[in-house]
């Protein structure tokens, strides 16, 4: 006979408050520049073979700039807005839990939280820009996530049929 109890989850309300990153978000745009990089090099490649100029160092200064506003910002913040949407399924990735009853420090991992109610910041250019990079760095995560999973029946693959021998 077993003298252990089973573990009971106590439920507690709690908000969600959203995250706010530091230094300007410079760590997240730092995280996510390994896919900026390569998606802007193919954007202004792009660029240049259906430009009808003919000056190059322009087509790259046009193409950057359209890339920043029709490619970085608005996927940035639509992947932000996704994952912030789905708390539960993404782990409240870009949320901080405020407990509206109080946890002890023992059991801060033992409770459930039970969402009310989400407070977002407020809505200024800056913090698009902060949304932007978060959601760059979740668009990170998620290119990083799919190409190794990805890779395991390529591998599988390219052993079959005798590529490497």
């Amino acid at each position: 006979m077993s003298t252990e109890s089973a573990v009971v989850r106590r439920e507690v309300p709690a908000d969600l408050i959203e995250m706010t990153p530091d230094n300007g978000a410079l760590g997240q745009w730092i995280l996510a520049t390994p896919l900026l990089l390569f998606l802007g090099w193919l954007w202004v490649d792009a660029f240049h073979l259906l430009s009808p100029l003919s000056v190059d160092w322009l087509n790259t200064v046009i193409g950057l700039l359209l890339y920043g506003v029709i490619v970085v910002l608005p996927l940035g913040y639509l992947a932000h807005r996704l994952v912030l949407a789905l708390p539960r399924l993404f782990q409240r990735a870009g949320w901080n839990i405020q407990p509206l009853v109080a946890v002890a420090p023992a059991e801060q991992y033992l409770v459930r939280y039970r969402i009310r109610q989400k407070h977002w910041a407020a809505n200024s250019w800056r913090r698009v820009w902060l949304r932007a990079a978060q959601g760059w760095v979740f668009l990170e995560i998620a290119a990083i996530l799919f190409g190794a999973v990805g890779m395991i029946p390529l591998f599988f693959s390219a052993v079959e049929f005798g590529f490497g021998q």
